[in-house]
């Protein structure tokens, strides 16, 4: 035995998996974002949200075991490898973050003109006559 709790040691290789998942996850929305790639954006953030939010639930579950003796987990091959994907993902969200701002930015303006072209267009429709008056009152 390694003198670490076993159930413990099983939630932490899961947890390094999902973030490797993650990692693997985020790199390629970042690729698809630097190779102008957008027809699969949308469902690949998704994804990514969902990846972290199991995540997320299974650290809440997992952060209270490694809390009992934080500093022998310290020193666990696992427990800095899944620190390592930690940090790895939070370099990525600040890449990637500028991008996203950048690309909501110009879909925000590219949005806006076609509001304002359709306003445009508009006022160049032809009135509706009133069929009222040609059939009577009503």
């Amino acid at each position: 035995m390694t003198g670490f709790d076993s159930h413990t040691e099983k939630q932490l290789a899961f947890s390094v998996e999902q973030y490797r998942e993650l990692v693997q996850h985020t790199k390629k929305l970042q690729m698809m974002l630097d190779n102008c790639e957008y027809s699969h954006i949308n469902e690949h953030s998704v994804r990514l949200q969902e990846l972290q939010a199991v995540a997320s639930q299974h650290d809440g579950a997992l952060l209270p075991m490694l809390e009992i003796n934080p500093s022998a987990w310290e020193g666990h091959p696992l427990y800095r490898m899944r620190k390592h994907f930690v940090r790895s993902i939070l370099e990525l969200n600040e890449l990637l973050l500028p991008k996203i701002r950048g690309m909501m930015a110009v879909t925000s303006a590219e949005l806006e003109q076609l509001q304002d072209g359709r306003m445009a267009i508009t006022g160049y429709a032809l009135p509706r006559t009133d069929q009222r008056g040609s059939r009577g009152v009503g």
